[in-house]
């Protein structure tokens, strides 16, 4: 009888420990999300593309970490637009920007205007991390007076 109880005890004992072992990495994030809304004030321009942009360094060099396009008709009736990077990898990123491409300029070193940033005009840097990775509520606003088609 008393060989028949530690194999089964070993057992039960494996079973919990594999048990709590998985649900610990099943609550470890991997990765985060930023979200917020951005407020467009002045006129949509008439041509050219807007877009929001999350960017490893700033000013921007290069391609951004992630990028949206955003169109006139995505905005509310308030002329907000609700924006999320959605499995962002942990590190901290420079900036967010809302920036406007001129469509007459082919240099891409020269055809982009900042029309908002998060944190105004020095942009705050976001860290996103284990702890940190649902990251909400980084609103900002964006003039569209500042591109040049208006």
């Amino acid at each position: 009888m008393k060989l028949i109880k530690i194999p089964l005890v070993l057992s039960f004992l494996s079973v919990i420990f594999l048990t709590v072992a998985c649900e610990d990495t099943e609550n470890t994030p991997e990765s985060g999300t930023i979200s917020g809304v951005i407020t467009f004030l002045e006129t949509w321009p008439e041509t050219g593309t807007i877009s929001i942009s999350l960017n490893t360094s700033w000013p921007p060099t290069g391609a951004p970490y992630a990028f949206k396009t955003i169109e006139s008709d995505d905005l509310n009736a308030n002329n907000e637009y609700s924006y999320s990077f959605e499995n962002i990898a942990f590190g901290i990123y420079a900036s967010i920007i809302v920036s406007w491409q001129d469509p007459d300029d082919l240099n891409p070193m020269t055809n982009q205007y900042t029309l908002g940033a998060h944190g105004g005009t020095d942009p705050t840097a976001v860290t996103v991390s284990e702890t940190e990775y649902e990251l909400t509520g980084l609103d900002f606003g964006a003039d569209l007076s500042l591109a040049a088609s208006n």
